[in-house]
């Protein structure tokens, strides 16, 4: 955000002082009737100092690996539900991620906005058409939230580009105590494949907290960004020698059936590892089992490992969680091991991505979609397909769901109709009932976006 123009006061010297260059003054003279007469003074010169420019001050994270993590947006930040990434004098910021979302969070002074950039493909700011702008802001204690993408292909000069649809993906709250406010958000894809679906995927970020006065800024403005990479297993420094490789990583279980996850190492037992604390962390903490076990001795192969299994409660909220592990040492040195796992619904509904121009003439477009178990046991029900006018289905609406393989998936079709001249972003919802368990998932297209 721009500082206030600061101002150096000149005052223009008629003589220099510096003893290189000072001025002797000689004795009066029988020829001189009278000293010369001294330079005129000159005016104070009034020299602006050069302004901060916005978003050019380094972006410091303290943590560049990011776990998965779902919070709750309800403007509340619960214990362990976010994951800090920075904080200033006044500001604090938390970035979380999962497949195919964006999770922000702030504490700002009240004012003030939360404002977000991605470069999401990582190749710089004013680079490509993947640099996505995030803004929270809270008018009259309501929350509202603008999302806009800049293109810097057109070699007349980077420009942005409105997406209503990141908009409508997107969800937010906000609450205040009077002196600062608390921002959260979750920003999803909108058919154009920007959000990063696989771990390990990096992208360049920063976040800010303008003043809600302060206007948007214009699109060649260049941005310092930092690299962050997108992850479901982080650890602390390990004792040399040994390697943490968990399995059972991102996997998804449902409520009422069993997570488990497996914490395996290869080392050698000349490290004198004691043993090992585990439990999930965040608002879940209480629905899951906590366990602490010896650390068992390392095979001929030097393998080892510790399973983690718990039973998940019925009504379990879903999304992406922590587990949480802490390895002791004979020296008492402790080491911090964390990965994800998830807690999903009987099945995920996946539209598969198409580029979609705009087109003059209407037209019927076949859609392929993706039914993912997420149990261990036969899933059935059924599910029905709603598109929003002026779209229509033509066929495929309504089928069956049947997947007899544990966590197996099956691809399924239906056709769509477009009017022509049509452009934007439409919600497709897939509301569904699998094993019992009523829900609904909305997936998103759109058109001319890409």
């Amino acid at each position: 955000m721009p500082l206030p123009l600061l101002f150096a006061l000149v005052v223009a010297q008629g003589q220099s002082t510096s003893p290189a260059t000072r001025t002797v003054v000689q004795p009066i003279t029988q020829s001189q009737t009278k000293p010369a007469a001294p330079p005129p003074e000159q005016p104070a010169k009034l020299v602006a100092a050069p302004a901060e420019q916005p978003f050019q001050s380094p972006f410091v994270v303290t943590e560049p690996n990011r776990l998965a993590l779902t919070p709750k947006i309800d403007g509340k930040l619960d214990d362990e539900e976010w994951d800090p990434i920075t904080r200033s004098a006044d500001s604090q910021m938390f970035f979380n991620w999962e497949p195919g979302k964006l999770y922000i969070a702030g504490i700002v002074p009240v004012g003030h906005d939360l404002l977000a950039s991605f470069d999401l493909h990582a190749n710089g700011w004013l680079h490509g058409k993947d640099n996505l702008e995030v803004r929270v802001g809270n008018v009259q204690g309501k929350v509202s939230i603008v999302a806009r993408v800049m293109d810097a292909t057109d070699i007349a000069g980077p420009k942005w580009l409105d997406l209503p649809g990141f908009a409508m993906s997107c969800k937010a709250a906000t609450s205040t105590d009077g002196k600062t406010v608390v921002y959260e958000a979750s920003i999803g894809d909108i058919g154009l494949g920007l959000i990063p679906t696989e771990k390990g995927a990096k992208i360049l970020m920063r976040m800010d907290a303008p003043a809600s006065t302060e206007t948007s800024a214009p699109a060649y403005l260049p941005r310092a960004l930092t690299p962050v990479t997108l992850v479901m297993t982080r650890f602390g420094t390990l004792p040399k020698g040994l390697s943490f490789n968990p399995e059972g990583v991102g996997r998804s279980s449902i409520a009422g059936e069993i997570a488990r996850l497996r914490m395996a190492f290869d080392g050698n037992n000349g490290l004198k590892l004691q043993k090992l604390e585990m439990h999930t962390e965040g608002p879940a903490k209480n629905d899951m089992i906590q366990l602490t076990a010896p650390f068992p001795k390392f095979d001929d192969k030097g393998r080892s490992y510790v399973d983690y299994i718990s039973g998940l409660m019925e009504g379990s909220p879903e999304g992406y969680r922590i587990l949480r592990g802490t390895l002791s040492t004979a020296d008492n040195v402790n080491t911090v091991l964390e990965c994800n796992y998830r807690v999903g619904p009987p099945v995920d509904f996946d539209l598969v991505r198409q580029n979609l121009p705009i087109a003059a003439l209407d037209r019927s477009l076949k859609f392929g979609f993706y039914e993912r178990s997420n149990s261990t046991k036969k899933v059935t029900g059924d599910v029905t397909i709603v598109a929003p006018e002026p779209l229509r289905i033509l066929n495929g609406a309504q089928r069956n769901v049947s997947i007899t393989t544990v966590r197996g998936q099956i691809r399924e079709e239906f056709d769509l109709f477009f009017p022509p001249n049509i452009s934007g972003t439409f919600p497709i919802k897939f509301v569904a009932t699998v094993n019992g368990h009523r829900y609904e998932q909305i997936r998103f297209i759109t058109v001319g976006g890409g």
